[in-house]
């Protein structure tokens, strides 16, 4: 298997993770439209280049340390479960409602990145990736390449989940804009209370 092919595939594998960035990113293409969606999206790719430096420098020992897991999960849990309380309590707005600015779609990327870093095992993640990516020996290069098939399938996959969300939208009343947004807040407290429970019992 090829190093790009390989990369292809992992990214193939986090795009098939259905946990709160999921959630938000069909909430938000189905409200807003694909270009907001890939705002969010954006965020979370960004937030992801900082986690595999970060982890490449050599700062993957912070998975070892002591409390890291725990504390680190109950603020990403507090933070997830705010942003699912948010979304509950909200009404919805149409686009006609809504004063769509350049402001707002920075909005949008700092969502992305805060969902991303709420949650510590994404770090683990990569801590995972990039372990196995250096034990197969690859030089410098490779690992750029690999890191790039990999967020460039993310990517893209985001932009193909948008793509049915704007069809999705088709068949929504205001009523159903409204279910959906209680829907997400519920699903974004419930990951946010697994977080905090996963990092108790892996503490």
């Amino acid at each position: 298997m090829s190093i790009i092919t390989e990369g292809i595939v992992w990214g193939l594998l986090l795009a098939l993770l259905a946990g709160p960035i999921f959630i938000a990113l069909i909430q938000l293409g189905i409200e807003r439209g694909i270009r907001a969606g890939m705002a969010l999206s954006l965020g979370v790719l960004l937030s992801d280049v900082v986690y595999i430096t970060i982890v490449y420098l050599g700062m993957s020992q912070f998975e070892d340390t002591e409390g890291f897991k725990l504390y680190g999960s109950i603020i990403g849990g507090i933070i997830l479960i705010a942003f699912g309380v948010g979304s509950f309590v909200s009404k919805y707005k149409a686009p006609e409602q809504v004063n769509i600015t350049a402001a707002t779609y920075l909005g949008y990327i700092a969502k992305g990145i805060t969902l991303n870093i709420s949650n510590p095992f994404v770090l683990f993640l990569w801590i995972g990736v990039t372990k196995k990516m250096m034990e197969s020996g690859f030089g410098l290069p490779d690992r750029i390449s690999f890191v790039i098939a990999l967020l460039a399938t993310v990517a893209i996959t985001d932009f193909l989940k948008l793509v049915l969300a704007k069809k999705i939208r088709q068949f929504m009343k205001e009523k159903h804009f409204n279910w959906l947004r209680k829907a997400a807040g519920i699903g974004l407290v419930l990951f946010g209370i697994a977080l905090m429970i996963r990092g108790g019992m892996q503490n």
